[in-house]
């Protein structure tokens, strides 16, 4: 079943109250990432109560840069990292995630020179010539730059597996209690659920 008899389903960007819409009723459900850094405002543990979720899949982000990039002809490691300038990606209008959380534990600090609203947007910007900028980004954006931006490759992030491990995102549907056993949800949940699942295996995870 491709389709849900009479019914109409329309698709919104995540916002800094779309969390409000879900619980007031004005959203069914949602498909986001959420940070497994302990310290983030955007951890899953901070869900509220009358919030269900489940998770699709796990994924670590990465650095992008273009194939031509200088920062590629040094040795990879967090002063290279630190010394280059950053495209960031708002989220929840937010232009600093757990990355940055963790790097100011240790009194280090990304130079973001630039913000943009959506992960294309900001490839789009990573890919033009003439700049020395990078950024950092979901893993599964690979596969957009494979067929979208080709000039574009990933470096993983220069720290070590215990801090780089709680950088990964959690990326989850998530609903209202209420809404456990409606139909038209349960439809949703799993017409995505498949479309995530079908992506994954095609990708090869």
């Amino acid at each position: 079943m491709n389709h849900y008899p009479q019914s109409m389903v329309q698709i919104r960007n995540w916002e800094y109250n779309s969390l409000s819409s879900i619980i007031d009723g004005d959203a069914d459900i949602a498909f986001l990432g959420r940070e497994y850094y302990s310290g983030s405002k955007e951890a899953l543990h901070l869900l509220p109560e009358v919030i269900d979720c489940e998770e699709l899949f796990r994924d670590t982000p990465l650095v992008y840069l273009r194939k031509d990039h200088p920062l590629l002809k040094e040795p990879w490691n967090l002063e290279t990292f630190l010394r280059y300038s950053h495209i960031s990606t708002e989220y929840d209008k937010r232009p600093h995630w757990a990355l940055d959380d963790i790097l100011a534990e240790h009194g280090r600090l990304r130079n973001i020179a630039m913000t943009y609203t959506s992960f294309e947007q900001t490839l789009f910007m990573i890919s033009q010539p003439n700049h020395e900028l990078i950024t950092c980004l979901p893993g599964y954006c690979v596969h957009y730059i494979s067929r979208a931006l080709p000039n574009l490759v990933t470096l993983p992030l220069p720290l070590p597996h215990s801090v780089s491990e709680q950088l990964d995102i959690s990326f989850i549907l998530l609903w209202h209690k209420r809404h456990a056993y409606n139909f038209k949800v349960l439809w949703l949940r799993e017409t995505i659920k498949n479309n995530v699942n079908q992506f994954m295996q095609k990708n090869g995870h």
